[in-house]
Formats: structure tokens, C-alpha cells, sequence
């Protein structure tokens, strides 16, 4: 990997650098979220501390100092992302002395700033994208709590946040240097040396991609119980269960047993609901990879994680045996030909269906502990993760009643103690009740299906701005009214281009979340035009009349 990025710090000035693929997607799936903190994480790191809070501060800000993603905001470039990294920005922590207040109450109270700061406004264009509360619960036990975008922080980065505070802690109580490893690279590193690495490869890891999800089913089959509507709105709950005691010395023994690790025999089991709830073979899923598979990556803070698609073919009439090899051939598949998510979706995705996740719609995670989102909020439509001996079951409200995701969650627990003890099982015989059917699985489809509606020239002026701005970024002569923005060639990051030539053109906000409501060229202008009319209707006579004016230009 190449040496450290050289910055502008020494200047006092922010410098700037391209994002990372991982800070691309969450970037760009928190736009599509808009309000809604699907990528807000939070946690609590106890500190041994018997100086005042200003010597706390001085740590915090020393570890700030020493990781740039803590210090990093993100700018788009005529549709490029990059990472802006600030010098020193004012570090936003709170206090609060909790030491008057009894163990239940202060617990209480712990807990609801945990929710304030998973729902607190973190704009990705404003440094540092973290808010924070230092609470003292007693003498020398102090609690920081922090609210943090996922595109500066991972899971992992959390116990190296933890040991780094705590090892500042030591330090200065002991009045000596800290003892920490030395960091041979920063993220900005690790962002360029990913970019170059996959420019090696990337022409033949699609090829492989192209035949391994040929004919891709759109969506899951997992009966819904509410029709799914044309945007998502990423409100969600969550299921929380407990796995049997014992359970991860069970689960230790069978990945013995069966020469396979504890993550497959975990997503096996969750491959074997799914299947029997949907009455599927072909089973698709979004999966966490870790992406810290270098050992000078280990002492990072930052977003390293991937999202990347298994697809499983469960095994006719077969066991879990059988499907627990099939789901560790189809990782280590996914393993050796990794390709960043969004990269993937601009490659395979040719349409895109108006509130549908592109390739997956259904995740698996499997945590050890760290940093975690609070209920309210999803990404996936179902998400299932594994942390230590329980489950947690998140599911989007829309689609989802809470009485199904309890029915699916529970599945899961009572299906792998079974598959552990007898891993012949015949999938058949697990105790999964499949969902009532309530409402058809199909998905809103855009204005028109790809290639079915005859040509149609722009017939607005919205239309022809439209038609004209895509001509030039897709580089494309004719565009009609009905043409889908994919159908034709374009991608995430060609959308981001196209969004900000529209809103600087039309001088309205268009956001993404509201041009993926319909990807033709008429309804993009369909949209143009209802935020016109809502700053026209904002507005007196004279500017009404000055704006309807520059508009029809």
C-alpha cells in the first residue's frame, strides 16, 4: 500500500481526497433515506478518568487528531464524491453529571441520549459528522456517548476507539506517552489503493458477476403483508430474541464438525427460513464484509465495509448438511471476486424498480459486539443479525407487521438449535410456518417498461431540460419522454451528475430520493415541476412572476 496521502494540515486548511467506495454507498443511501437516520450509530465507551473534563477533552481531541475520518465531510464534484478532511474542527461534545442521580434513573437517562444522538442531524457536508456526550457517573467513571455517520465509522472501529481513549486515560493519569501502534497509513490511503486494486481486476470480476446473477429474481418471495409502495419511507422496528444457553459452544462444535465456520452455519439458518417462508430455491441476500483484510488497516477508524450479494440455490429435497456447504461455497465465491456494491449495481442493474433495493433486498450480519443503529430506522426490508447469544430481527414497517417479523424471528431460533444437534435435517422438516400471503409481491413499475412504450419526443419544456441535460451526461442524441435513465445507460454517480445540472438549471432542490420516485424523462419533469409550483406558491407576485419566468427559459 502506498505511503500516507500528503495533507494541507500543517497550512491549517481542509484537504481534499476521493472517497472510498464504502463512503460512496452509504454517502448515496443516505440520500435516498433523506431524513430518516437509517446510517446514524451509537455507542458507549466507559472511561476511568479522576482528572476534570477539560483533561477528557484534551484526549478526545488528541484521538481526533490522529484519525481523519473523524474529521472528514464529504463534497460532491460534478458527480464525484470526495472526502473533505478538516485540520481541527470544534469537537460538538456535551456534558452532563449524572453522579446525584440514582443507578436507574442515570441508566434511564443514558439510554435517551443514546436515542437524541441516533436522530440528531448530521449533515454529510459539515465536519465532524460525530456528536457527543461526556457523562460522569462518579468518581473517576465517566461514560462517553456518541452519535456517528457510518460513513466515517464501522463496527470494527469501535474497539479501536475504546482501547485508544482508555489507553489516553492510563497515559495521562500515569503522566507518560501513550503506548499506541504506529498508524503506516491513513483511510485516504486505503480509499486510493482500493481504487487502483480493483482497476486491476474489475473487467474480469464482472464477467463473473454477469453469470452469477443472470436472471436475478427482482425481489424476495417472503410474503408481504402491505403492498409495497413506489417510495420507501425506511421506517422500521425490530424483533430481539434470545438464542438457547449454550448456544455458541453448540454453534462452535457443528462448524468443527462440519469444517465450515460459525458465520455460514449462522447464515445457513437464516437461508433456511427464508427459503421455506418464501418457498424459494433461488435465495438472494446482502451480506457485511469487513474489508479490513490488510494487518495495517487494523488500527483504523473509518468505513471499510462492503455490501456484497450471495446468491444461494438451495438444495432440492436436501438438508441443512448439504445447505451449509452450498452457503460456504457461495462465500468464499463472494470472497475471492469482491467488487464493491455500487460498482456491482452499475454494472448488472439495467432497471431500476421505483422502491426496490437494487440486487438484494433481504441482509444477514453477524456481530461480535461494538457500535450499533437504534430501533426506528432500516436499511433492508428484513435484516437479520447475530450478536453473541441473541437476535435481532429488523423489518420495514410498510411491509411488514410486527406479528410476522416475531413469527420469522422466532423461526430462526427455533430452527438452529435443531440444525445444530442433527445437521442431516431435511429443510422440509424445521419447524417454519410460512407467512399468509396477504397481498401480490409484485413491485410498482416505472411509467413505462423497458422497451415496450413506442418513442415519444419531450412534450414540456420540464421535459426538454430534462432530455437535454441527459443527452449531454449519458451521451446519448435522442431521448423521449418516456425513457428510463437506466434503460439507458446510467448509474448511481451519473445520477448525482444529472440531479445537480438539474436543480442549478431549473434553481430547485431536487433531491435524490425524489428523482428515483419515477427515472423517466417525464417523470423527472413531472417532479421539476411540482417543486417549482411549491416555491412559486412560497413566494410574492413580483418573484412569483420573475422565477415562472426563468423557468420557462
Amino acid at each position: 500500500m502506498a505511503e500516507s496521502v500528503q495533507t494541507s494540515a500543517a497550512s491549517g486548511q481542509p484537504w481534499v481526497t476521493p472517497a472510498s467506495f464504502a463512503q460512496e454507498r452509504v454517502w448515496f443511501a443516505s440520500q435516498l433515506t433523506g431524513d430518516v437516520p437509517v446510517y446514524h450509530v451509537v455507542t458507549g465507551i466507559p472511561l476511568a478518568w479522576a482528572g476534570d473534563v477539560d483533561g477528557l477533552l484534551a484526549i478526545l481531541a488528541a484521538t481526533v487528531g490522529r484519525h481523519e475520518p473523524l474529521r472528514t465531510a464529504f463534497r460532491l464534484d460534478d458527480g464525484v464524491l470526495r472526502q473533505v478532511v478538516h485540520p481541527a474542527p470544534p469537537l460538538p461534545v456535551e456534558r452532563v453529571d449524572l453522579t446525584d442521580r440514582p443507578v436507574e434513573d442515570a441508566d434511564r437517562q443514558v439510554e435517551e441520549i443514546l436515542d437524541r444522538l441516533a436522530r440528531v442531524p448530521l449533515p454529510l457536508s459539515e465536519a465532524p459528522l460525530w456528536r457527543a456526550v461526556l457523562a460522569r457517573r462518579g468518581a473517576g467513571e465517566w461514560l462517553l456517548l456518541l452519535g456517528i455517520h457510518h460513513a466515517v465509522f464501522d463496527a470494527a472501529s469501535e474497539p479501536v476507539l475504546r482501547a485508544e481513549l482508555g489507553e489516553r486515560c492510563a497515559a495521562a493519569t500515569e503522566a507518560r506517552e501513550p503506548d499506541l501502534p504506529e498508524l503506516p497509513v491513513q483511510y485516504a490511503d486505503w480509499a486510493a489503493w482500493q481504487r487502483d486494486r480493483l482497476t486491476e481486476r474489475y473487467e474480469e470480476l464482472l464477467v463473473h458477476w454477469r453469470a452469477a446473477l443472470a436472471d436475478l429474481p427482482p425481489v424476495h418471495g417472503v410474503p408481504l403483508d402491505h403492498p409495497r409502495p413506489a417510495v420507501r419511507r425506511f421506517v422500521g422496528g425490530e424483533i430481539l430474541l434470545d438464542l438457547p444457553v449454550g448456544f455458541g459452544a453448540a454453534l462452535a462444535a457443528a462448524a468443527r464438525t462440519l469444517s465450515t465456520t460459525p458465520y455460514a452455519l449462522l447464515l445457513a439458518g437464516w437461508v433456511a427460513v427464508l427459503h421455506r417462508c418464501s418457498d424459494r430455491d433461488d435465495v438472494v441476500l446482502g451480506i457485511r464484509l469487513g474489508g479490513r483484510d490488510r494487518p495495517e488497516l487494523a488500527g483504523l477508524i473509518g468505513m471499510f465495509v462492503n455490501l456484497a450479494v450471495v446468491r444461494v440455490q438451495v438444495p432440492a429435497a436436501g438438508s441443512y448438511r448439504e445447505l451449509a456447504g452450498t452457503v460456504r461455497a457461495a462465500l468464499l465465491d463472494v470472497d475471492e471476486h469482491q467488487v464493491p456494491y455500487q460498482k456491482l449495481v452499475e454494472a448488472m442493474v439495467t432497471t431500476r424498480l421505483p422502491g426496490v433495493a437494487p440486487l438484494q433486498q433481504i441482509g444477514f450480519n453477524h456481530l461480535d459486539a461494538g457500535a450499533s443503529r437504534r430501533p426506528g430506522a432500516v436499511e433492508d426490508e428484513l435484516m437479520l443479525e447475530v450478536t453473541g447469544g441473541r437476535v435481532r430481527l429488523e423489518y420495514d414497517t410498510a411491509l411488514f407487521e410486527p406479528v410476522t417479523a416475531q413469527r420469522i424471528a422466532a423461526a430462526y431460533t427455533q430452527v438452529m438449535p435443531i440444525v445444530l444437534s442433527d445437521p442431516d435435517v431435511p429443510l422440509a422438516a424445521l419447524p417454519v410456518e410460512a407467512p399468509t400471503r396477504s397481498v401480490p409481491t409484485e413491485v410498482p413499475t416505472s411509467r413505462a417498461a423497458p422497451g415496450t412504450a413506442a418513442w415519444i419526443p419531450p412534450r414540456t419544456v420540464a421535459e426538454e431540460l430534462v432530455a437535454g441535460v441527459w443527452s449531454d451526461v449519458l451521451g446519448r442524441d435522442r431521448i423521449g419522454a418516456l425513457d428510463n435513465f437506466f434503460d439507458l445507460g446510467g448509474h448511481s454517480l451519473l445520477a448525482l451528475r444529472v440531479i445537480g445540472r438539474l436543480s442549478a438549471l431549473a434553481e430547485v432542490p431536487l433531491t435524490i430520493q425524489e428523482f428515483f420516485t419515477d427515472v423517466t424523462v417525464a417523470g423527472v419533469a413531472a417532479t421539476l415541476e411540482r417543486l417549482l409550483e411549491a416555491q412559486i406558491d412560497e413566494l410574492d407576485e413580483d418573484e412569483a412572476a420573475e422565477l415562472a419566468g426563468r423557468g420557462a427559459e
